[in-house]
């Protein structure tokens, strides 16, 4: 009977010296300090030590054994994270870089400038000449002309041929909407007009990279140029031609002489943005914009 409780007894403290050698074996040494990074990859020995607790788990009937450190099983499942979700954090990834704006940073288009006034008188037809000038600018540039100030004497012919037109075509040329200057424009120079509704700066922008300047209508008084004569225009067109890399809109606006290639923020120019509604309160016209396709 001694014999055998004695043969029991160091049986038993055998088996609990194995697995506290098993446990020291398995047992993943932590640094005192953990980066994030540390933490976020699957060491080897992290590996190793997984496969041998999924190993027991399968041999208990999917259980932990009793004499099992819950432990291990709980510092597995936080430093080494699951399959899936490293799947998930790939996708995200590339499913960013697939949204990431192709679009250049900077673009500014060589459209021709000249006020609408070029000789700087402002009486009529000029006064009121903020359509046909900004046509005539984007019918310039598509004819090649060079960028930088058209000639005086150059503009104001274009211009008042344009105000000619207008007038047999609508009988007035004082303020028109965006659908009359697409039919002016394909009339009298065989341009085909888009109309786009509500447009958001990636639109614009896109436009702007495909070569085509765009027609803006605006209520001028929201625009908050300086160099307006107070209070500024009730209606206003100018021709977005570009942008910057800080995000500035890059416009040829007539209604200045110091016009040529101004800066205005996408805010403003968003904001701004109405069309004329024939004497209606102009911030109510709608937003919209008008493309000229050659």
């Amino acid at each position: 009977m001694i014999f055998f409780v004695a043969f029991v007894g160091g049986v038993y403290t055998q088996r609990v010296e194995i697995f506290e050698l098993y446990k020291m074996m398995n047992q993943p040494t932590l640094p005192a300090t953990v980066s994030f990074e540390e933490v976020t990859q699957t060491p080897k020995e992290e590996v190793q030590q997984e496969g041998m607790v999924e190993k027991k788990e399968e041999e208990d009937g999917g259980q932990v054994s009793e004499v099992g450190d819950p432990t291990v099983v709980e510092q597995v499942v936080t430093l080494d994270p699951e399959p899936a979700h490293e799947e998930q954090i790939e996708e995200t990834v590339v499913e960013e870089v697939v949204e990431e704006s192709p679009l250049p940073k900077f673009i500014n288009l060589g459209v021709p400038f000249t006020s609408q006034a070029p000789h700087g008188n402002w009486d009529a037809p000029y006064q009121d000449a903020c359509e046909e000038a900004s046509v005539y600018m984007v019918h310039a540039f598509y004819e090649g002309v060079l960028p930088g100030r058209i000639p005086a004497d150059e503009a104001d012919s274009n211009i008042l041929d344009i105000v000619a037109f207008e007038k047999e075509l609508f009988g007035y040329y004082e303020s028109t909407t965006i659908e009359q200057v697409s039919v002016l424009s394909e009339l009298m120079f065989g341009y085909s007009g888009r109309v786009l509704e509500d447009p958001t700066m990636e639109e614009l922008k896109t436009e702007l990279v495909a070569g085509h300047p765009i027609l803006i209508p605006t209520a001028g008084q929201l625009l908050g140029n300086p160099y307006f004569t107070e209070p500024g225009p009730v209606y206003h067109m100018l021709v977005l031609r570009g942008y910057t890399q800080e995000g500035f809109a890059i416009v040829n606006d007539r209604g200045t002489t110091r016009g040529e290639a101004y800066l205005y923020t996408f805010d403003d120019i968003l904001s701004a943005m109405h069309d004329w509604n024939r004497g209606e309160e102009i911030t109510q016209g709608r937003k919209a914009v008008l493309v000229l396709d050659p």
